[in-house]
């Protein structure tokens, strides 16, 4: 499993909205004989309880067809990866609104 973490054609197959979904699902995978790992990068530092952009689950390129249709059947969605892609903007949307608000209320502060 080492070596295959270490791959560099590993494909995207979805993203999952944090490290248990992720496990869950290369659980499912491995289960049907597929190799994958999850890329999480900094979220695994800080483990806040759900991650802030979630989980990459990767493949080797041969396995990505059936690797999405398995998830597909997990999830019940058309396209796995369709529901996260979503979240992405979303999740930097609201943190440009923070830090606009943390800005507003710096400068509320300053005037005071």
């Amino acid at each position: 499993m080492e070596d295959f973490e270490k791959r560099k054609d590993l494909i995207r197959v979805c993203y999952s909205p944090d490290t248990q979904t992720a496990e869950q699902m290369i659980a499912q995978l491995k289960q049907h004989n597929i190799q994958a790992v999850r890329h999480g990068g900094t979220r695994d530092i800080y483990q806040i309880g759900k991650d802030l952009i979630g989980e990459e689950i990767m493949v080797a390129p041969e396995d990505l067809p059936e690797a999405r249709q398995i998830l597909r059947e997990m999830t019940g969605d058309e396209s796995p990866e369709s529901s996260a892609d979503h979240s992405v903007p979303k999740t930097i949307l609201s943190l440009v609104a923070a830090l606009i608000l943390l800005i507003v209320l710096l400068l509320l502060r300053s005037l005071l």
